[in-house]
């Protein structure tokens, strides 16, 4: 799968139970998701989204290793004991399948949960903090108030745990099957060829037309429709596209081991070896300089003493301060790359104390590896100003620096020293419309109630559950991008409007005025 990174050894410190869950997993991975995803796809159109019981009786086997199998099924209306006659031709998980409930094992499960019951609660989940103690506790009380036996001591939380989780892995691997099909049976034009979308594909001199698959998966609106002729004379400032990056130290994880095994789904998260490959990169350009003094540094619009300001005014452009102790946290954070529309492009695991450049040039450097030659990107960022400057100064992303516009996210713009926003402000450049650059703040809002259940998670579970969330969203967004774009488009014309009406009331012609500005950005930018 495109952006599935397995690990070789998934656990640190490997033991019995570790090796149990180990074994487990691949059972799970291997054969029981992939032999439901046709059963599940036809019980859930058979059941009319879950509504009606289904009748079907599965083929009887009379071969030699059946055995008994006793199992409690769990539904919103009490508990059920079912004894099932099981096989390897006839498995436990499919004859649940048929029954309305998802097993919590994958060869002799003794609990199976209800679909409805795991939809209600996956998107329950979606709203609030995912509890699963919290869920099962209450749960049991409310069987017991009904009358209901449950076993006070091993209780059902971790099974109910694993087949929740099996869940999801399911319902996203039939998403992907549904993809799959359709991308098989409508086939892009032959004369608009794709960016090839493997993390490896990262050379400017591409000839695709249209970004990869990927990114139009991700983002229809930016990254989808017809490619367009190449234009050589086409400057930084046409941008094509506009993304913003920002991190977040308060999505770390305490625990410090690799307890889980990876999750058989696509992943938006970047792999380690791609950000190692960055930070070693990073590392080996940089060399020691001397103070030139206050002077225009090479392809820079400010002086070097207002980009100094600006390094003192904001704490994520010092890579130095440490915002999560790596003592206690090994992954401090999260930096995340969104378009325009709030949609996640990519996402990276920090792992050092602060906020180093390397995450963002990773980030970047793997969403142009998605593009054709002749797409430019804006780029809005807290400290745009510190990335292209260093970006120019050490020759990071030397390839794709024409075709990035680089700007300063609205909220943090004030911050910046005057010069500074004269160049930087997104609102000030062409090409940027009404954008603000805080897409990644709305998404850390969106993801915080994930912080208490992930600060004491696996690593991979952490990284799942996230990706899980950026799904949801993902879906959440792409119903509502109608109303999205109408909003947009009458808060534009409401601007347009008030602009021409200042302009014509003011009486100085635009060339006059355009003139003006120029010399006082020239003014005002000077040494």
């Amino acid at each position: 799968m495109d952006g599935l990174h397995i690990s070789q050894d998934p656990f640190s410190s490997p033991s019995r139970s570790a090796g149990k869950k180990m074994r487990q997993w691949q059972w799970w991975l291997c054969d029981v998701i992939p032999s439901l995803v046709q059963p599940y796809l036809s019980y859930w159109r058979l059941s009319n989204h879950f509504r009606n019981p289904v009748n079907y009786e599965l083929p009887m086997c009379n071969c030699q290793l059946s055995q008994r199998l006793k199992v409690i099924c769990i539904h919103f209306d009490g508990l059920r004991h079912v004894d099932l006659v099981v096989c390897p031709c006839v498995p436990a998980a499919l004859q649940l399948l048929w029954m309305g409930y998802f097993p919590c094992a994958p060869l002799g499960p003794s609990l199976a949960v209800s679909l409805q019951l795991l939809s209600l609660v996956r998107q329950l989940f979606m709203q609030m903090p995912p509890n699963t103690s919290a869920w099962c506790k209450s749960f049991e009380a409310y069987l017991a108030g009904m009358g209901y036996r449950v076993d006070t001591k091993e209780g059902i939380r971790r099974r109910f745990s694993n087949a929740y989780h099996w869940y999801c892995i399911l319902e996203i691997s039939l998403d992907e099957h549904v993809q799959q099909q359709l991308q098989k049976s409508a086939c892009p034009p032959l004369d608009i060829p794709l960016a090839d979308p493997s993390p490896s594909h990262c050379s400017p001199y591409s000839s695709k037309m249209r970004p990869s698959e990927y990114l139009q998966q991700r983002c229809p609106l930016c990254f989808g429709g017809h490619g367009r002729e190449s234009n050589n004379q086409q400057s930084s400032a046409d941008v094509d596209a506009i993304v913003c990056i920002d991190a977040c130290s308060t999505q770390k994880r305490r625990s410090g081991q690799l307890d889980d095994p990876v999750n058989p789904t696509a992943t938006v998260f970047l792999s380690p070896e791609d950000i190692h490959a960055m930070e070693s990169e990073v590392d080996g350009l940089q060399k020691n300089h001397g103070d030139e003094g206050d002077v225009f540094e090479e392809g820079m619009k400010i002086t070097a003493s207002v980009l100094k300001g600006c390094n003192e005014s904001f704490t994520a452009a010092d890579e130095r301060r440490q915002k999560a102790s790596t003592q206690f946290f090994p992954d401090t954070g999260v930096m995340a790359l969104l378009c325009r529309h709030d949609h996640v492009i990519h996402l990276a695991n920090m792992t050092s104390a602060g906020e180093k450049q390397h995450y963002a040039l990773a980030l970047i450097k793997a969403l142009f590896g998605h593009l054709p030659s002749n797409f430019h990107i804006g780029l809005l960022y807290d400290i745009g100003c510190q990335l292209e400057q260093s970006c120019r100064k050490w020759g990071f992303l030397k390839p794709f620096l024409p075709r990035i516009a680089f700007a300063i996210s609205v909220f943090h713009a004030f911050g910046h020293q005057w010069p500074c926003q004269l160049i930087y402000h997104p609102w000030k450049q062409e090409g940027f419309g009404l954008s603000d650059g805080e897409g990644c703040e709305r998404f850390w809002s969106s993801i915080k109630a994930l912080i208490p259940s992930l600060r004491v998670s696996g690593y991979h579970q952490c990284l799942f559950v996230i990706g899980f969330q950026v799904c949801h969203l993902d879906m959440k967004s792409l119903t509502g991008l109608g109303q999205w774009l109408l909003h947009c488009w009458s808060h534009c014309q409401e601007k347009k409007a008030t602009a021409s009406k200042g302009l014509r009331r003011c009486g100085v012609d635009i060339p006059t005025l355009q003139t003006e500005w120029d010399a006082q950005v020239s003014a005002q930018t000077k040494p």
